[in-house]
């Protein structure tokens, strides 16, 4: 029988996920420890680590105008898209050397912010050409369990370079202040190369056109029209106001208050990734056959408890952040998947761009605002001890506490997310029950 050679959807996708591998090595240098460690070793406030944090997701607004270009630049999409990656992760040239010329804090300071917002600026308007493309290229049929296996690749690579980088990084320092610094970010310009020479061998389907030449005010009511797109706004912007108010603080928390390493602070986060290796396809399975929003669900109830597991994470309970990485690998990694795959779903063929864009522009902004005002709030607390329900809590655990019941206040706009193969919460609950014990050799009750 004659070999047939693949396909260029099946070619497109190996190509992704090596294109995704080389995106996880950027991503994993540039943002958690790494994006913040440097100014914290540079003295940066509490006030100045909130606007760090909110930056690349303030950036998203700009999808608005982006989605534009996308919904009228037809066969240039794929140029646009992969030039504009490119451009953001090579600009990490500049805090590279830079650290190597040991500026004044104040002009490091600047100068590392400003470029994490020409960054962010420039890999969200790329961002939101390649969710068009992934649209385009990914059948609808297999999304779930192809994003999962991606992002498991991405997990293991994730978890490999936090562990490496991070003991390069100390060993470095060591030989020579702002060395590893510049091995950390010169690396991270590398690796978008490799995302780039990656994505250039991408199959490209031919976008749909179905909004080109239509105004851009009809598509913008077109896109706000729709209920069921109304209800992914509102939810995932109301959860990102509640992510955000503590997201710049976490990383400050391992290395300040419990004095952790930088590998082992990289290797935490990472951890989590990891750990998503087992179970993002079985998620992705699941997406498949019970729907997105069950998913959404019951990941979105643990995600929420999780700001509350670390009011007992101490300096004498410093080995509860490996149950965090548990808990992040197990239920983080379920939720991003939904959160992914669900805007896809949704995206109409007129207006598809303007959808993501909108939806990108929204929770970004939400992100970027809660982690500015989470920003002043720290800054005005004194260093503590704050008491709450007889707890005694630092100015950071005070936040995490914030995010925790903003999380659960958004939980009730998510049992009204729009899901057409929903078989419901119950039946995900059965489906792991089931997974469970066919993992054990149980047989099931009689």
């Amino acid at each position: 029988m004659p070999h047939r050679p693949p396909s260029p959807i099946r070619r497109g996708l190996v190509a992704s996920t090596w294109e995704g591998s080389f995106a996880q090595v950027f991503i994993t240098l540039t943002t958690g420890f790494f994006l913040v460690g440097y100014p914290i070793q540079l003295g940066a406030s509490d006030r100045w680590l909130g606007m760090l944090a909110a930056v690349p997701f303030l950036a998203q607004a700009i999808q608005i105008a982006t989605a534009w270009v996308y919904e009228r630049a037809g066969e240039e999409r794929r140029g646009i898209t992969a030039t504009t990656l490119l451009a953001a992760r090579l600009v990490w040239l500049v805090p590279a050397v830079l650290a190597l010329l040991h500026p004044s804090a104040a002009g490091a300071l600047r100068v590392h912010l400003v470029v994490t917002g020409v960054s962010a600026l420039l890999h969200t308007a790329g961002a939101h050409g390649w969710m068009s493309w992934m649209t385009d290229l990914v059948p609808r049929a297999v999304r779930g369990r192809y994003f999962g296996f991606r992002a498991a690749v991405c997990a293991v690579v994730g978890l490999a370079v936090a562990w490496g980088a991070g003991r390069l990084l100390r060993g470095l320092e060591h030989v020579s202040d702002g060395l590893g610094w510049a091995f950390v970010y010169g690396l991270a310009a590398v690796a978008g190369i490799g995302a780039w020479v990656a994505m250039k061998a991408q199959h490209h389907p031919s976008p749909h056109g179905h909004g080109v030449g239509v105004p851009f005010r009809t598509l913008w009511r077109e896109v706000w029209a729709r209920p069921e797109h109304r209800r992914v706004f509102v939810f995932f912007t109301l959860w990102n106001v509640a992510i955000g108010v503590a997201a710049p603080f976490w990383v400050k928390y391992l290395s300040v208050r419990l004095g952790l390493r930088p590998e082992v602070i990289a290797v935490q986060a990472a951890l989590g990734g990891a750990i998503g290796v087992a179970v993002s396809r079985a998620w992705g399975r699941a997406i498949d056959r019970v729907g997105l929003r069950p998913v959404v669900v019951l990941n979105g109830i643990a995600t929420a408890l999780i700001p509350f597991f670390w009011l007992a994470i101490r300096p004498e309970t410093e080995w509860l952040i490996w149950v965090d990485a548990l808990l992040v690998g197990l239920f983080w990694s379920g939720f991003n998947l939904a959160a992914l795959t669900m805007p896809l779903a949704l995206a109409p063929a007129r207006g598809g761009a303007l959808f993501l864009g909108t939806f990108a522009a929204l929770t970004g902004l939400a992100m970027g605002l809660s982690s500015i005002a989470g920003g002043f709030v720290v800054g005005a607390l004194d260093d503590g001890p704050h008491l709450l329900l007889g707890l005694a809590l630092t100015r950071e655990q005070v936040v995490f506490v914030v995010s925790g019941v903003l999380r659960l206040s958004a939980l009730p706009w998510a049992f009204r997310l729009p899901d057409t193969r929903s078989r419901g919460l119950w039946a995900l609950v059965t489906a792991i029950g089931g997974g469970a014990r066919k993992a054990l050799g149980m047989r099931p009750a009689p």
